[in-house]
Protein backbone atom coordinates (compact mmCIF):
# COMPACT_ATOMS: atom_id res chain seq x y z
CA UNK A 1 0.00 0.00 0.00
CA UNK A 2 1.74 3.17 -1.19
CA UNK A 3 1.14 6.78 -0.18
CA UNK A 4 -2.41 8.13 -0.28
CA UNK A 5 -2.34 11.87 -1.12
CA UNK A 6 -6.10 11.69 -1.75
CA UNK A 7 -6.43 11.46 2.05
CA UNK A 8 -5.16 15.03 2.49
CA UNK A 9 -8.21 17.06 3.51
CA UNK A 10 -7.25 20.05 1.34
CA UNK A 11 -7.48 17.81 -1.76
CA UNK A 12 -11.04 16.71 -0.91
CA UNK A 13 -14.32 18.35 -1.74
CA UNK A 14 -16.24 19.67 1.25
CA UNK A 15 -19.02 17.04 1.06
CA UNK A 16 -16.51 14.19 0.83
CA UNK A 17 -14.51 15.49 3.80
CA UNK A 18 -17.65 16.04 5.84
CA UNK A 19 -18.86 12.50 5.23
CA UNK A 20 -15.49 10.97 6.14
CA UNK A 21 -15.11 12.94 9.37
CA UNK A 22 -18.70 12.39 10.48
CA UNK A 23 -18.59 8.67 9.75
CA UNK A 24 -15.21 7.93 11.31
CA UNK A 25 -15.45 10.58 14.08
CA UNK A 26 -11.65 10.53 13.74
CA UNK A 27 -9.02 12.78 12.14
CA UNK A 28 -5.29 12.33 11.61
CA UNK A 29 -3.44 15.59 12.31
CA UNK A 30 0.06 16.02 10.84
CA UNK A 31 2.98 17.89 12.46
CA UNK A 32 6.45 18.31 10.94
CA UNK A 33 9.18 20.90 10.47
CA UNK A 34 11.09 22.94 7.88
CA UNK A 35 14.75 22.81 8.90
CA UNK A 36 18.19 22.14 7.50
CA UNK A 37 19.14 18.55 6.67
CA UNK A 38 22.45 19.04 4.89
CA UNK A 39 22.71 19.13 1.12
CA UNK A 40 21.20 15.73 0.39
CA UNK A 41 17.73 16.12 1.96
CA UNK A 42 15.09 18.86 1.63
CA UNK A 43 14.29 21.41 4.30
CA UNK A 44 10.83 19.84 4.56
CA UNK A 45 12.14 16.39 5.50
CA UNK A 46 10.21 16.22 8.78
CA UNK A 47 7.02 17.55 7.19
CA UNK A 48 7.25 15.04 4.35
CA UNK A 49 8.06 12.17 6.69
CA UNK A 50 5.06 12.95 8.88
CA UNK A 51 2.71 13.26 5.91
CA UNK A 52 3.94 10.01 4.37
CA UNK A 53 2.97 8.13 7.53
CA UNK A 54 -0.19 10.16 8.17
CA UNK A 55 -1.65 9.45 4.72
CA UNK A 56 -1.20 5.72 5.27
CA UNK A 57 -2.73 5.93 8.73
CA UNK A 58 -5.69 7.94 7.42
CA UNK A 59 -6.27 5.32 4.73
CA UNK A 60 -6.36 2.57 7.32
CA UNK A 61 -8.75 4.54 9.53
CA UNK A 62 -10.82 5.66 6.52
CA UNK A 63 -10.56 9.33 7.36
CA UNK A 64 -8.68 12.51 6.43
CA UNK A 65 -5.11 13.66 7.08
CA UNK A 66 -5.12 17.26 8.31
CA UNK A 67 -1.83 19.15 8.28
CA UNK A 68 -0.94 21.91 10.75
CA UNK A 69 1.31 23.31 8.00
CA UNK A 70 4.89 22.27 7.25
CA UNK A 71 6.58 24.50 9.83
CA UNK A 72 7.23 23.42 13.42
CA UNK A 73 9.28 24.52 16.43
CA UNK A 74 12.88 24.44 15.17
CA UNK A 75 14.56 27.61 16.47
CA UNK A 76 17.75 25.67 17.28
CA UNK A 77 18.31 25.15 13.53
CA UNK A 78 17.98 28.84 12.62
CA UNK A 79 21.75 29.17 12.35
CA UNK A 80 21.32 27.61 8.90
CA UNK A 81 19.41 30.01 6.60
CA UNK A 82 16.31 28.47 5.06
CA UNK A 83 15.18 26.93 8.33
CA UNK A 84 11.78 28.19 9.49
CA UNK A 85 10.45 28.09 13.03
CA UNK A 86 7.26 28.76 14.94
CA UNK A 87 7.14 29.91 18.53
CA UNK A 88 5.84 27.09 20.76
CA UNK A 89 2.75 29.15 21.59
CA UNK A 90 2.04 29.53 17.86
CA UNK A 91 2.08 25.78 17.27
CA UNK A 92 -0.13 25.30 20.31
CA UNK A 93 -2.60 27.85 18.98
CA UNK A 94 -2.68 26.27 15.52
CA UNK A 95 -3.36 22.81 16.95
CA UNK A 96 -6.12 24.23 19.16
CA UNK A 97 -7.80 26.04 16.26
CA UNK A 98 -7.60 23.05 13.93
CA UNK A 99 -8.97 20.69 16.59
CA UNK A 100 -11.86 23.07 17.29
CA UNK A 101 -12.72 23.07 13.59
CA UNK A 102 -12.62 19.28 13.53
CA UNK A 103 -14.81 19.04 16.62
CA UNK A 104 -17.42 21.18 14.85
CA UNK A 105 -17.34 18.61 12.02
CA UNK A 106 -18.25 15.80 14.42
CA UNK A 107 -14.76 14.50 15.19
CA UNK A 108 -14.29 12.97 18.63
CA UNK A 109 -10.82 11.42 18.30
CA UNK A 110 -7.63 13.07 17.07
CA UNK A 111 -4.50 11.10 16.19
CA UNK A 112 -1.52 13.44 15.88
CA UNK A 113 1.28 12.07 13.68
CA UNK A 114 4.47 13.95 14.55
CA UNK A 115 8.01 13.65 13.14
CA UNK A 116 9.98 16.32 14.97
CA UNK A 117 11.33 16.42 18.51
CA UNK A 118 10.92 20.19 18.81
CA UNK A 119 7.15 19.80 18.39
CA UNK A 120 6.67 17.19 21.10
CA UNK A 121 6.39 19.40 24.19
CA UNK A 122 4.17 22.11 22.59
CA UNK A 123 1.87 19.45 21.11
CA UNK A 124 1.43 17.75 24.45
CA UNK A 125 0.63 21.01 26.24
CA UNK A 126 -1.80 22.01 23.49
CA UNK A 127 -3.49 18.60 23.50
CA UNK A 128 -4.13 18.88 27.23
CA UNK A 129 -5.74 22.29 26.76
CA UNK A 130 -7.85 21.11 23.82
CA UNK A 131 -9.14 18.08 25.70
CA UNK A 132 -10.23 20.27 28.61
CA UNK A 133 -12.11 22.68 26.33
CA UNK A 134 -13.64 20.27 23.82
CA UNK A 135 -15.11 16.79 23.82
CA UNK A 136 -12.06 15.36 22.09
CA UNK A 137 -9.67 12.54 22.90
CA UNK A 138 -6.16 13.10 21.55
CA UNK A 139 -3.43 10.50 20.98
CA UNK A 140 0.06 11.52 19.80
CA UNK A 141 2.27 9.23 17.71
CA UNK A 142 5.97 10.12 17.67
CA UNK A 143 6.70 8.38 14.39
CA UNK A 144 10.43 9.17 14.32
CA UNK A 145 10.76 7.40 17.67
CA UNK A 146 8.69 4.45 16.46
CA UNK A 147 10.75 4.06 13.29
CA UNK A 148 14.02 4.00 15.20
CA UNK A 149 12.81 1.65 17.93
CA UNK A 150 11.51 -0.90 15.46
CA UNK A 151 14.83 -0.94 13.56
CA UNK A 152 17.50 0.61 15.83
CA UNK A 153 20.52 -0.47 13.78
CA UNK A 154 19.09 0.15 10.33
CA UNK A 155 17.15 3.34 11.14
CA UNK A 156 19.73 5.31 13.13
CA UNK A 157 18.41 8.11 15.34
CA UNK A 158 20.75 10.73 13.89
CA UNK A 159 19.93 13.92 11.97
CA UNK A 160 19.67 13.52 8.18
CA UNK A 161 21.07 9.99 8.39
CA UNK A 162 19.55 6.70 7.24
CA UNK A 163 16.21 7.06 9.05
CA UNK A 164 15.31 10.48 7.68
CA UNK A 165 16.66 9.65 4.25
CA UNK A 166 14.45 6.57 4.26
CA UNK A 167 11.45 8.67 5.32
CA UNK A 168 11.91 11.04 2.37
CA UNK A 169 12.38 8.13 -0.03
CA UNK A 170 9.01 6.79 1.11
CA UNK A 171 7.45 10.19 0.37
CA UNK A 172 9.14 11.22 -2.90
CA UNK A 173 12.44 9.58 -3.92
CA UNK A 174 13.35 12.44 -6.26
CA UNK A 175 13.87 14.73 -3.26
CA UNK A 176 16.92 12.73 -2.09
CA UNK A 177 20.29 13.73 -3.61
CA UNK A 178 23.12 11.88 -1.89
CA UNK A 179 25.59 13.28 -4.43
CA UNK A 180 24.94 16.76 -3.02
CA UNK A 181 25.70 15.87 0.59
CA UNK A 182 27.70 18.46 2.49
CA UNK A 183 30.35 17.49 5.03
CA UNK A 184 28.92 15.27 7.78
CA UNK A 185 29.81 15.88 11.41
CA UNK A 186 31.41 13.05 13.38
CA UNK A 187 28.77 10.40 14.00
CA UNK A 188 30.10 9.27 17.37
CA UNK A 189 30.32 12.81 18.68
CA UNK A 190 26.86 13.60 17.34
CA UNK A 191 25.26 10.57 18.95
CA UNK A 192 26.88 11.37 22.29
CA UNK A 193 25.84 15.03 22.26
CA UNK A 194 22.34 14.31 20.94
CA UNK A 195 21.92 11.66 23.61
CA UNK A 196 22.22 14.30 26.36
CA UNK A 197 19.08 16.03 25.08
CA UNK A 198 17.21 12.74 24.70
CA UNK A 199 17.67 11.53 28.26
CA UNK A 200 14.30 10.70 29.86
CA UNK A 201 15.19 11.73 33.43
CA UNK A 202 17.62 14.66 33.66
CA UNK A 203 18.36 16.56 30.45
CA UNK A 204 19.37 19.96 29.01
CA UNK A 205 17.14 21.96 26.65
CA UNK A 206 18.27 22.36 23.04
CA UNK A 207 19.28 25.93 22.13
CA UNK A 208 21.60 25.51 19.12
CA UNK A 209 22.04 22.36 17.04
CA UNK A 210 25.69 23.26 16.40
CA UNK A 211 26.34 21.62 19.79
CA UNK A 212 25.27 18.29 18.28
CA UNK A 213 26.58 18.65 14.73
CA UNK A 214 28.80 21.62 13.76
CA UNK A 215 28.07 21.02 10.06
CA UNK A 216 24.33 20.60 10.67
CA UNK A 217 23.98 16.86 10.21
CA UNK A 218 25.48 13.48 10.98
CA UNK A 219 24.69 9.86 10.15
CA UNK A 220 24.79 7.41 7.25
CA UNK A 221 22.18 8.31 4.63
CA UNK A 222 23.75 5.86 2.20
CA UNK A 223 22.22 2.97 4.20
CA UNK A 224 18.70 3.87 3.02
CA UNK A 225 17.05 2.52 -0.14
CA UNK A 226 13.63 3.13 -1.65
CA UNK A 227 12.25 -0.41 -1.49
CA UNK A 228 13.11 -0.82 2.16
CA UNK A 229 11.84 2.70 2.90
CA UNK A 230 8.39 1.76 1.62
CA UNK A 231 8.32 -1.39 3.76
CA UNK A 232 9.27 0.53 6.89
CA UNK A 233 6.73 3.30 6.27
CA UNK A 234 4.00 0.69 5.95
CA UNK A 235 5.15 -1.05 9.12
CA UNK A 236 5.18 2.21 11.08
CA UNK A 237 1.69 3.10 9.86
CA UNK A 238 0.42 -0.32 10.95
CA UNK A 239 2.02 0.17 14.35
CA UNK A 240 0.47 3.62 14.84
CA UNK A 241 -3.01 2.41 13.96
CA UNK A 242 -2.75 -0.69 16.13
CA UNK A 243 -1.52 1.24 19.17
CA UNK A 244 -4.04 4.06 18.74
CA UNK A 245 -6.93 1.63 18.54
CA UNK A 246 -5.67 -0.20 21.62
CA UNK A 247 -5.49 3.09 23.52
CA UNK A 248 -8.95 4.23 22.44
CA UNK A 249 -10.47 0.89 23.44
CA UNK A 250 -8.73 0.92 26.80
CA UNK A 251 -9.76 4.52 27.52
CA UNK A 252 -13.34 3.80 26.47
CA UNK A 253 -13.47 0.85 28.85
CA UNK A 254 -11.99 2.96 31.65
CA UNK A 255 -14.43 5.80 31.01
CA UNK A 256 -17.41 3.43 31.09
CA UNK A 257 -16.17 1.99 34.35
CA UNK A 258 -15.86 5.49 35.82
CA UNK A 259 -19.40 6.36 34.71
CA UNK A 260 -20.69 3.19 36.38
CA UNK A 261 -18.90 4.00 39.62
CA UNK A 262 -20.12 7.61 39.66
CA UNK A 263 -23.67 6.44 38.96
CA UNK A 264 -23.52 3.99 41.83
CA UNK A 265 -22.42 6.75 44.20
CA UNK A 266 -25.15 9.10 42.96
CA UNK A 267 -27.93 6.57 43.58
CA UNK A 268 -26.63 5.75 47.05
CA UNK A 269 -25.37 2.26 46.33
CA UNK A 270 -21.83 1.08 47.07
CA UNK A 271 -19.48 0.93 44.05
CA UNK A 272 -17.65 -2.36 43.57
Amino acid sequence: MPRHPDRQIERMSQPDAARLLARSRTAVVVAGSVEQHGGHLPLGTDAFAAMSIAERVAERLDTAAVTLGPTGVAHYHLGWPGTLSLRPETLRAVLADVCESLALAGVERILVVNWHEGNSAPLRVAADDVQRRHALRIVIAETHVITHRKHPEEMEFTHAGSMETSAVLAYEPGLVHLERATQASDRGDGETAHGLFRRPDVYPVMADFHVVAPTGWYGRPELANAARAEEIAEEVADHVVERAQEIWQALDATSHGLVDRVGAIDDGSVPR
